[in-house]
């Protein structure tokens, strides 16, 4: 098991390594920069060129990418360009907690109603409730987040005015932002469990326990269940990691202050430093959530070898 972690957290530093690589390159090779007049305006060119050379702008890419790993190496992610004063780590560090709350959230709506939902379309397999299901399944899966979004904000916050549209200061303002984060995931969620557990109804250790007289709720729970949350587990690393560091667009539209509202902003403001320090952070927590969520396979599914 060791050996399979080792190997796992090797493969993850080789991705980050590239990740930070391609992201620096790729941001130095969009035109213009964060101190351009476009950016800045009614300010003198001499002015914009100081500012730039006190962040280091002026030096060649090469040199910039290298001092950019030795700060790197020591934990520091830089200063915001847009931001005076204040640190990358900073801002990551006061605004992660409110995504990963929402997050954490959304995560635990997804798992309540998708697993069961899934479990329900199996056992009824060509009647109402499965068909319910699929159609439902069909909408999340293929309707994009933003859409979603928009159609809840405009009917429980504009047109009934049930719910707020904005902020989390209290627990009604969770609603909005957990559903539309939740809403793709527990389609996928569902689709998964459906089709593992029709599959694991098929198998014959399934069959054995049900002329056994095994009641029903044991076989399903016990013995076709276990198997069937094989997908759903492999689904839950990149699913935890992208809740928690936040939506993009969910953030954005419902003035969540969260990473992902400060991450969009920083792409608009050219804010190369920003965005570099919460790609950063994403894919390390993406690599972290993919091993827990191997680890977790392994348990709950021996057939899975750790030592491969």
């Amino acid at each position: 098991m060791l050996k399979y972690i080792l190997k796992r957290l090797l493969a993850g530093v080789l991705t980050i390594f590239v990740l930070i690589t391609i992201s620096f390159f790729m941001m130095h090779a969009m035109p213009g920069s964060p101190f351009s007049p476009n950016e800045q305006k009614n300010v003198p060119p001499e002015v914009l060129a100081r500012i730039a050379a006190s962040y280091g702008l002026d030096r060649p890419v090469m040199e910039q990418y290298v001092n950019y790993w030795k700060n790197l190496l020591h934990g520091d992610l830089g200063i915001s360009y847009k931001k005076q004063d204040t640190t990358v780590n900073s801002i990551i560090s006061q605004h992660f907690p409110v995504s990963a709350r929402v997050g954490a959230v959304a995560v635990v709506v997804a798992l309540v109603i998708g697993i069961p939902m899934g479990v329900l379309a199996a056992l009824y397999r060509g009647k109402a409730m499965d068909m319910g299901a699929m159609v439902f399944c069909t909408i999340g899966i293929s309707v994009p987040v933003f859409v979603i979004s928009v159609l809840l904000l405009y009917l429980f916050a504009g047109v009934l005015q049930w719910l707020p549209s904005y902020g989390l200061t209290s627990w009604r303002h969770y609603i909005l932002p957990v559903a539309c984060l939740a809403f793709n995931p527990i389609a996928y969620i569902t689709r998964q469990t459906r089709s593992s557990m029709l599959e694991a109804l098929e198998q014959d250790y399934v069959r054995t326990a049900r002329a056994k007289g095994v009641k029903e709720l044991w076989v399903v729970g016990k013995h076709a269940l276990k198997n069937a949350l094989t997908p759903v587990i492999t689904y839950l690393g990149p699913l935890v990691a992208g809740l928690l560091t936040g939506s993009f667009v969910v953030e954005r539209l419902f003035s969540v202050p969260g990473v992902g509202r400060y991450f969009v902003q920083s792409v608009s403001d050219r804010d190369y430093t920003m965005i570099m320090g919460i790609v950063i952070f994403f894919g390390i927590f993406v690599v972290i959530c993919n091993l827990i969520s191997d680890i977790l396979l392994a348990i709950v599914d021996p057939r899975v070898k750790l030592n491969s």
